[in-house]
């Protein structure tokens, strides 16, 4: 069983479009997950008039904390993830950003290099609002090739969007730390240091879209002194994790 895990919050713009590419991948066993923080515009809607009893909504409405305000984005959307992870029941679990695209053959791909690793992400094309293609391919090589501290420090891999996982991986890295903000590097990075398989699939199989909302690195304004100190603190909790966990 496939469980594809989404957070949303007023993404009426693309939710629709983006569940069309995912559920005509999926199996009628499989599920999609959908934590939805409080959307005030139709996302609720559109999903509901797809009437597919795949997709379970989950509304997960949170308090701002102006203590966390400086990465606000960032915080929110990993708790929301955090609560569509939590009911997830897939033995395989993919996660989606409600503004993307899926290829067309994503998922087959996935679960075959499923059967060879535990953590799997691939390489993706990035599309602008209207969905024309602005860069075919983001990445010119493997991100995981020798991966090592130095090497995470300074371009933490690890895309949630892109990437699929067992449950023994989303285990490892359950539960979140209270004050986590990078959901995706964390379970990728619990994922690399408890000695789970990652295997990187150079075709691009998503259509990444670039716009003004963007919760992503890849639009990130943060200087260089705070994303030292976020990717210094994802590795202190991930040891902390291991030792509780020994």
């Amino acid at each position: 069983m496939i469980s594809v895990c989404i957070a949303t919050h007023n993404g009426e713009k693309y939710i629709k479009k983006q569940l069309e590419s995912i559920l005509s991948q999926l199996s009628f066993s499989d599920e999609i997950v959908i934590s939805d923080d409080g959307s005030t515009d139709q996302t609720i809607k559109l999903i509901q008039s797809f009437e597919d009893k795949r997709i379970k909504v989950l509304t997960y409405k949170q308090h701002f904390d102006y203590s966390k305000f400086y990465l606000s984005s960032y915080y929110y959307a990993t708790a929301n993830f955090y609560n569509a992870l939590k009911y997830a029941q897939g033995e395989i679990i993919f996660l989606a950003d409600q503004d993307d695209i899926w290829v067309e053959n994503r998922v087959s791909v996935f679960m075959e290099a499923l059967k060879r690793a535990d953590f799997v992400t691939s390489n993706f094309s990035i599309i602008n609002e209207v969905d024309e293609l602005i860069d075919e391919s983001y990445y010119n090589e493997n991100p995981y090739n020798n991966l090592n501290f130095v090497k995470i420090l300074k371009n933490l891999p690890f895309r949630g969007c892109c990437s699929a996982f067992k449950r023994d991986v989303l285990q490892a890295a359950l539960p979140f730390p209270e004050k986590l903000f990078l959901h995706d590097c964390w379970i990728g990075l619990n994922a690399c240091f408890n000695n789970f398989k990652i295997e990187f699939i150079e075709t691009p199989l998503l259509l990444y879209r670039r716009h003004s909302n963007n919760v992503s690195d890849l639009n990130s304004p943060n200087n260089l002194l705070f994303k030292i100190s976020y990717r210094l603190k994802l590795v202190w909790y991930v040891l902390v994790n291991r030792l509780v966990k020994r």
